[in-house]
This record gives structure tokens, C-alpha cells and sequence, in this order.
């Protein structure tokens, strides 16, 4: 009778502890005027109700560069904490922003500017767009800029991120997958294409 609950006890054990962590990591190019001028890699780690997304972009265009990092951590599907940074080697053009969920409302910091988010669960964020087709979603929090911004369904797998200042990027997916995003930039219009 010992051993069989001991074997019980051991099995699941070694069920909790073999559950696999599921990692999904996706790159892009991102071409203007049909020149590739950079790379984003895109990385989502799920682990029972945790997951992490880090996005990591460099691009270079003629004398300038950027490079960003956004992560963003879920716990149980909500965001817990996000932090979006933006270096471009030139004086006052780097950009921190970090949104920490504090009891039922946001802390967002934004190059030093502190705002709050209140009475809200943030459940979808822009990095989300890299892993699934937001089926549904109407709005996603932008890390970058610390606020929901709307979103719009296109048809056939085509969505209208809505920017301010009258800018939009289009996510086209096939099959659920995101294969392309149109960007309005400060370089220009981009185009980012999934390579692997």
C-alpha cells in the first residue's frame, strides 16, 4: 500500500515536472523600398500559465540605426509587466517605456513620465501580433507607446493597427500565421516579411 501511493506520489512529480515549456521564436526581415535594412526576432516562451514575448529589432538605414527590445510577461493571460526601450545613438531620440500592473491598475513610464492605467486588465499587447491571428481583438496595449490602440479586422486575414497621428500598420496572416506587416515609419513606408 506504501509504494503504490509512493509510485502515485513519484508520477505526478515527474508529471509537474516534465510538462514541457513551449517556445515559438519567429524572424523577419524588414525591407524599404525593396532593400533589406534589418531583422526582428520575435520569441514567445509559454510555461503552464506564464508566458514571455521578447521582440528584438535592428535596422540600419544609411548613416542611421535602431535598435529595440520589447518584453512583455503574462501571468494566467494578464499582463504583469511590459518594457519597450528604442536606441538610436542620437541625443534625446531614445525612448523607455515600462507598464507594471500594480493591484487593479497600470504604472506606465514613459522617458521618466509617470501615468497610471486604472481598473483594467490589459489581456493582448502589439508584441501578440507576432504569434497569432487576434481574431476578435478590437483593441491591443502598445508597449512602445504605453495606451490600447484600436484595431480593425480587414477580412482575409488582414488587420489595421490604428497609430496616432493618423499612421496605421496592416498584420496579413496565413492560416493564423503572421507573414507580413505594412509599416508607416520614420524612415518611410516599411515592409516586414516573415524569412523563417
Amino acid at each position: 500500500m506504501f509504494m503504490n501511493s509512493l509510485f502515485r506520489v513519484l508520477l505526478c512529480i515527474l508529471a509537474v515536472v516534465s510538462s514541457p515549456a513551449m517556445a515559438q521564436t519567429n524572424t523577419y526581415e524588414v525591407r524599404i523600398a525593396n532593400h533589406a535594412v534589418g531583422t526582428i526576432e520575435a520569441r514567445q516562451n509559454v510555461n503552464g500559465h506564464e508566458k514571455s514575448i521578447s521582440i528584438q529589432t535592428h535596422i540600419q538605414v544609411m548613416l542611421s540605426k535602431v535598435n529595440s527590445i520589447i518584453t512583455t510577461e503574462y501571468s494566467h493571460n494578464i499582463l504583469t509587466q511590459a518594457k519597450s526601450s528604442r536606441v538610436t545613438g542620437k541625443n534625446g531620440d531614445d525612448k523607455l517605456t515600462t507598464t507594471r500592473k500594480e493591484g487593479n491598475a497600470y504604472t506606465i513610464v514613459m522617458n521618466g513620465e509617470r501615468s497610471v492605467l486604472g481598473n483594467t486588465e490589459i489581456q493582448h499587447c502589439v508584441g501578440d501580433l507576432y504569434f497569432s491571428e487576434p481574431k476578435h481583438i478590437t483593441r491591443t496595449f502598445s508597449e512602445t507607446l504605453g495606451k490600447f490602440l484600436p484595431l480593425k479586422a480587414l477580412g482575409d486575414g488582414s488587420y489595421e493597427l490604428q497609430l496616432p497621428e493618423g499612421k496605421k500598420n496592416i498584420y496579413k496572416y496565413d492560416n493564423g500565421t503572421l507573414v507580413q506587416v505594412e509599416v508607416d515609419h520614420t524612415f518611410g513606408k516599411a515592409i516586414i516579411v516573415k524569412s523563417s
